[in-house]
């Protein structure tokens, strides 16, 4: 009498099969017939592997990172003096604004303190008026530090694209240009994606940092079309960036080590690593946004 060693039920002589749960008897008499089939479910898993590691890539630009860099690199070579100058305003504009701030905060602050012992002692000291104006113009501060801030990037973003096409970049130039030319709409966008990822950064940081991602192509779209409007080019740069926004943080965050070197020399790497780092941005989004365009056409 043979039993299944399977299920271990009966099994007639000569069956070659398991009546109740169809394992094959003959792999029991035959090794070589186990060991074929161990193999063929070992290249099955083996190819399905692949294709899943396949299926998880992102359809990549046909460069590298290496590539990108080495690319901005040789565009801005013998260039970066070109960008001294831009760097140079933006960082003395936010000191002297940040000074005035700091300045104007304290002036407020006595003011309040002034006036609070003044009331207290009954003798004459700043008015609740002057404490009025020191706060006003504690907000008119805040206000042209945040617009500078909401600048600074598309100004550097708009130099970076300059330099990538050959051209000379003069970031003041290009200050004035977006401020006067552009009828507010780079201000305007650059306030909007900047409230919209602080906004999603409430949620544990790591939203905000997505979400700034995908309004990474912004700039670039309202360079490219100066009929779009702030929400049209911030809904394009959504839709560009699905599926790419992993690879522009890698590429931002592969910078890390070069923004240690700027806190370690007190600033004065900016004038290397800010070209650097925004020509290697712009590159990256460049070719993307050329993918893209490409997609549309077919």
């Amino acid at each position: 009498m043979k039993f299944c060693p399977n299920c271990g039920s009966e099994i007639k002589e000569g069956a070659k099969f398991c009546p109740k749960c169809g394992f094959n008897i003959e792999q029991m008499t035959n090794p070589n017939a186990t060991s074929d089939s161990v193999k063929s479910r070992f290249e099955k898993l083996k190819t399905d592997e692949e294709m899943a590691l396949q299926l998880d890539q992102v359809e990549g630009l046909n460069m590298t990172r290496a590539d990108i860099k080495k690319e901005a690199q040789r565009k801005l070579s013998g260039r970066y003096g070109e960008w001294m100058k831009t760097i140079l305003w933006l960082v003395v504009g936010m000191i002297v604004v940040t000074f005035l701030l700091v300045m104007s905060f304290g002036r407020m602050m006595t003011a309040i303190e002034m006036t609070i012992l003044g009331n207290l002692y009954s003798d004459r000291g700043p008015t609740g008026f002057t404490v009025f104006l020191w706060f006003v113009v504690v907000i008119m501060l805040l206000i042209v530090l945040f617009l500078i801030a909401c600048l600074r990037k598309p100004v550097l973003q708009w130099c970076a694209i300059v330099t990538l096409r050959g051209q000379r970049a003069d970031g003041l130039k290009i200050f004035n240009y977006l401020v006067k030319a552009q009828k507010n709409r780079v201000l305007k966008a650059n306030v909007l994606t900047t409230f919209y990822q602080f906004c999603w950064s409430l949620l544990f940081v790591i939203p905000g940092v997505v979400k700034g991602a995908s309004y990474a192509m912004t700039n670039v779209l309202l360079e490219k079309n100066p009929e779009m409007t702030a929400s049209e080019a911030i809904n394009m740069s959504r839709k560009i960036m699905h599926g790419y926004k992993l690879e522009f943080l890698i590429m931002q965050y592969s910078f890390y080590f070069w923004q240690l070197l700027v806190g370690v020399t007190y600033g004065l790497a900016n004038f290397y690593v800010l070209p650097y780092q925004n020509v290697t941005e712009i590159q990256f989004l460049e070719s993307l946004y050329q993918r893209y365009q490409e997609n549309e056409t077919k």
